[in-house]
């Protein structure tokens, strides 16, 4: 009886992770007043890890309270024209990739959260395989069809209260 017990019991404490995960990715909200993303043409570089990234830029448009964003990862969609760079690992069997933004002092991308006061922006990349040709990418980035942002935002309130929300844009 008490192998049973604690058999139910590991299940249980089995699933609460994935049914957070299937419920935050489930009901994530579609808008992110006074944020606007822009993704930029893929460029192609010798010599690095990744030789196509295709840039997002991330601008606040809030005139007043800075943001936070924090926590940003990729997945790309089912159907999508583009595949990542096999060289770019994915959280195991989720298909999330981790996103990284544009660290000033390094000029390179480290940080996992970026605040931005009103009219500032950074800039995050995505992995594309470089073996997708121009014209390819060009089209699946006019369709939106690469896949989805997610990220968490963070605003402040006139009363000095956070408000955090998850968000997911489609690229």
């Amino acid at each position: 009886m008490e192998n049973l017990l604690f058999t139910i019991l590991g299940v249980i404490l089995g699933w609460i992770p994935q049914a957070y995960f299937w419920v935050r990715d489930r009901f994530t909200s579609a808008k992110a007043p006074g944020i606007a993303l822009a993704v930029r043409r893929p460029y192609d570089r010798a010599g690095v890890m990744y030789q196509c990234k295709t840039r997002v830029d991330v601008t606040s448009q809030n005139s007043g309270q800075p943001v936070r964003i924090s926590a940003p990862y990729f997945v790309f969609a089912k159907r999508a024209l583009l595949k990542p760079d096999p060289k770019w690992t994915s959280e195991h069997g989720t298909g999330r990739f981790r996103l990284y933004f544009f660290t000033p002092p390094k000029k390179g991308h480290e940080w996992e959260d970026v605040y931005l006061r009103p009219h500032e922006k950074t800039d995050t990349w995505i992995a594309i395989d470089p073996r997708h040709s121009d014209p390819e990418i060009d089209e699946a980035s006019g369709a939106k069809r690469i896949g989805r942002l997610y990220f968490q935002m963070t605003r402040w309130t006139d009363s000095g209260t956070p408000k955090t929300r998850w968000v997911s844009k489609k690229l």
